[in-house]
């Protein structure tokens, strides 16, 4: 049974940290960095093992990862950093071993 009334307010809301204009813009920038590296090897502009796809992966899920974190959505916090340590050894593997 749902008790509202009760329920106290910090309950409610996940307080979220204070708005930062620089972390919304790059979060912006880092939702168009990922859909642009997934178009580009979508559409054969680039194959896997594009240093600019890993590039791009690897500062858009960074941004992400900033942005989840600062409104406490956890989970995408942890996927995002997980793509992120992903795109940076697949930076490091294409940069010196391809």
């Amino acid at each position: 049974m749902l008790q509202s009334g009760s329920m106290k307010k910090s309950e409610k809301h996940i307080k979220h940290l204070p708005k930062n204009t620089l972390a919304e813009t790059y979060g912006w920038l880092a939702s168009f960095m990922i859909l642009c590296a997934y178009a580009l090897l979508s559409l054969g502009i680039i194959d896997s093992d594009a240093i600019i796809y890993h590039f791009l992966f690897l500062f858009g899920s960074a941004g992400l990862a900033i942005v989840t974190y600062r409104h406490r959505a956890y989970q995408s916090f942890v996927v995002n950093i997980i793509f992120t340590g992903l795109a940076l050894i697949a930076l490091i593997r294409v940069t010196y071993f391809v």
